[in-house]
């Protein structure tokens, strides 16, 4: 429920006078840590936040956070006009929303009006009930909620996009996640990293490892029991090649990809596949990055990490720069 009081942060007259002038009435003068559920907060994303407490980085992004893990007030960044990367950030930050600001005029100011903020908002289970309670017997009026609960039941699509060995999915379903996720990145100014990881075709001591059969079935089985441990269920796990695997890593950078990997490769060497010993190797590429332009570019970047890692560049059989 909305308290009608707000708190700016940051020292621009020209935004807390817009702000002020939509919710009629001035900023609050308590302490910030004060402001709580029903609360409004408005941060200038260019201020200066070095010596404010409340801000553990010393920069806006990271009060925005620790306002929203308080489960507390609804924030919202003011970021100069035509700053789309901090917009992004903004969003990553988990900020209710962002304002654009351009010197004179702060864009999108009447989203934080009272009375569009205080309406009440629907139960996700109530809509969930009425849609189940509809179209039960005409088939043209069954609800979107039941074609998903029926397309889940069957499950045919997801065993089309499996790759058989693994589990995972396959090279033509991660070729076309790489574009979407690709796409997602560069739009929202979010990291993305790739990850190609090759088990080789020879173990540590050089000797063959199992080209088909059950013991074939059973190494790839287990390897994919390692990924499958060491991932998140935002991760899109796939197995590209014969012996290279895909993992696409939405919101990661490359030193988060690269404790991920290093904790799948230090997996995959503690144990026996098949009474072998592996040696696998990885390569990571991550965008938003200069000269990476296109989905190609971004996977080419990954083998060529990959394949200096297997010619002993980088550390534990991981690379981590293409260029």
């Amino acid at each position: 429920m909305s308290t009608k009081r707000w708190f700016h942060v940051g020292e621009d007259a020209g935004v807390r006078a817009a702000v002020a002038a939509v919710l009629g009435a001035g900023p609050a003068t308590d302490p910030l840590d004060q402001a709580a559920a029903g609360d409004l907060v408005v941060v200038e994303s260019f201020g200066d936040f070095r010596s404010r407490p409340e801000a553990p980085g010393g920069h806006a992004f990271s009060l925005v956070r620790a306002l929203k893990d308080r489960r507390g007030p609804m924030v919202f960044v003011v970021v100069r006009k035509g700053d789309t990367a901090g917009r992004g950030v903004a969003r990553f930050c988990l900020a209710d929303g962002s304002l654009a600001w351009d010197g004179k005029k702060l864009e999108g100011v009447e989203e934080l009006a009272w009375d569009r903020r205080s309406r009440p908002r629907r139960s996700v289970d109530e809509l969930l009930a009425q849609f189940e309670a509809k179209g039960r017997d005409a088939a043209r009026s069954v609800s979107a909620v039941q074609r998903l609960a029926h397309w889940e039941r069957e499950e045919h699509l997801m065993h089309q996009l499996q790759d058989p060995a693994t589990g995972l999915f396959d090279g033509p379903y991660a070729a076309l996640k790489i574009d979407e996720e690709f796409k997602r990145a560069s739009r929202f100014q979010l990291p993305l990293s790739l990850v190609l990881l090759d088990i080789g075709t020879h173990d540590a001591k050089g000797a063959e490892l199992p080209a088909g059969g059950e013991a074939r079935q059973a190494l790839l089985a287990d390897v994919a029991s390692v990924f499958l441990n060491e991932s998140r269920d935002i991760d899109v796990l796939s197995r590209f090649t014969e012996t290279v695997f895909l993992f696409l890593l939405p919101g990661t950078g490359t030193d988060g990809a690269a404790v991920l990997a290093r904790r799948m490769l230090a997996g995959l060497r503690a144990r026996e596949f098949a009474g072998h010993a592996i040696a696998p190797h990885a390569g990571i590429a991550t965008v938003p990055s200069a000269g990476l332009g296109d989905r190609r570019a971004f996977l080419a970047a990954a083998e060529v990490c990959l394949r200096r890692a297997q010619g002993g560049t980088g550390q534990d059989g991981l690379c981590t720069n293409w260029e």
